[in-house]
Parts: structure tokens; sequence; C-alpha cells
């Protein structure tokens, strides 16, 4: 890098204080009179100050921040040259203080989005953890629900409030479980009534769960559902919930039935 482009890798988007002193490097550099930086490095050996070209060219494009006696000596260096800190243009007291307003970082956020990544980190683990909770819920859910007996005929119902309401304070209670970190005790009470519910409970129990971004629930009451309760049932259910725009979800429970 020759002296006439010391600098033109400077990022602009550097943070303020640390652009700030890229560019009063830039200046002194032009007043120590080196026409490298190879040959810059060497003014500073002769003044005692181990340094390279590597390291200088990341102080001057702001990448690294130098020490302060780097910054004073660059100053000196350019006032012996000049005759004065008027001809150069700045004060000693003005490059320390650049040197002092830098950033330490390159990016001026950088130590928050550090602590934000920490605690998604954290919450990803909780999911995880979560996550794999519920999944043991689920399957210790899917052989009780092997072993229990198979309801008595009980005809169709009549799609009265009353059991539709039933249904809802069923998923309700089931999404509060699920909510307070009690995965096992929501998934029971789905087993233990499942196995009761007309289509029209279903549809309205897993449009409650859908409702409240229970997904989990909602999935496992498809699956359920689809093993529990009969094929004509489960067609009925299907097209319940296809009227109500959850074709997903009767698809779903369609595959569960013949899995």
């Amino acid at each position: 890098m020759r002296a006439g482009q010391v600098g033109t890798r400077i990022d602009p988007h550097l943070p303020p204080g640390r652009l700030h002193l890229a560019r009063t490097l830039k200046v002194l550099h032009g007043r120590i009179g080196a026409s490298t930086l190879a040959a810059a490095a060497h003014l500073f050996q002769e003044r005692g100050y181990k340094t390279d070209r590597d390291a200088i060219s990341r102080y001057l494009n702001g990448k690294r921040i130098p020490t302060l006696r780097f910054v004073t000596l660059m100053h000196a260096m350019a006032v012996d040259r000049m005759g004065s800190a008027a001809a150069v243009g700045l004060t000693r007291e003005d490059v320390a203080k650049a040197h002092k307003n830098a950033e330490k970082s390159l990016c001026t956020t950088c130590s928050t989005m550090h602590g934000e990544n920490n605690d998604l980190r954290r919450e990803n683990v909780r999911l995880k953890e979560s996550e794999a909770g519920l999944s043991r819920a689920l399957a210790t859910a899917r052989r009780r629900a092997t072993s229990l007996p198979v309801p008595p005929a009980r005809g169709d119902r009549q799609r009265q409030e009353s059991d539709v309401a039933g249904a809802r304070y069923i998923a309700n209670s089931a999404g509060r479980l699920r909510d307070q970190g009690r995965a096992d005790a929501a998934l029971a009470m789905l087993v233990d009534t499942v196995g009761t519910l007309t289509p029209l409970e279903g549809a309205a129990s897993l449009a409650v769960l859908r409702a409240q971004q229970q997904s989990q629930l909602a999935d496992a009451l498809v699956h359920m559902y689809g093993r529990e309760h009969s094929e004509r049932d489960v067609i009925r259910i299907a097209l319940e919930l296809h009227k109500h725009g959850m074709a997903d979800d009767a698809v779903a429970l369609l595959r569960s039935a013949v899995q």
C-alpha cells in the first residue's frame, strides 16, 4: 500500500469514534513522509517502537485500535517532519482524544447482541428440553391410550352448545396446564377425554388449542382422536374441520386413523 492509498479501505460503517481515529491516523501518516507502510514501520522502529506494515495497515483502516503510545509517537514524528503541530493540523491533545473516543469493538451494539444471543441460546436449550419432555409425555399418553377400554356406543349427540362448551373447557384447561409446565398432566387430560368426544366436540377442542397456539397439544389430539374413534367419527370430524378452514388438521387426522 502506497502513501496515497492509505485509508482508501476505511469502512465508512465503522463506529463513529473508531472511524474518526482511522482518519486521524491517515492524516498523520501523510505527514511523516513514509512512501510505504514498510517505510512507516521502519520509522517507528528507529524510535524504539516495534511494529510492522500489517499492523499499521489494520490501524489505518480502523480494523484494530493501536496503543496510545503509537498514536502520540506518530504525531511526534509528523511534527518533527512538518516543523510544528500547526503545520500538521492536529495537536497532541487532538490525537489523544481521538484514541480515547475510539470504540473498542467494531460494532457499537455487539455487547448487547452478544447478551441477546446468550439469552436466545438459553431459551433454545429450554425449548429443546421442553420438547423432549413433551415427547416423553406423548409416548406415555400413547401407551395409556392403547390400554383404555373402548367407550360404549353412544350414538350421535345433538349439536348442543353445552357439549361444545364442555369440550372447549377441556381444551382450555389442557392449555393452561401446558403453559404451567405440566405437559404430562395436559396430555393425560386429553387421553382421558379424547375417547368420549364427538366429532363436533373434537373439532371445537382442536380449534381452541390452535387458537391458543398450543401446537404440540393440538397435534397430540389429532393423533389420538384418529386412533381412538371409529372410521365414521374420523370422517365426520375431518369434514367438520375442513368446513371451518382447518384442512391441514383434517388431512392429518385421516392419516393418523390409517397408520
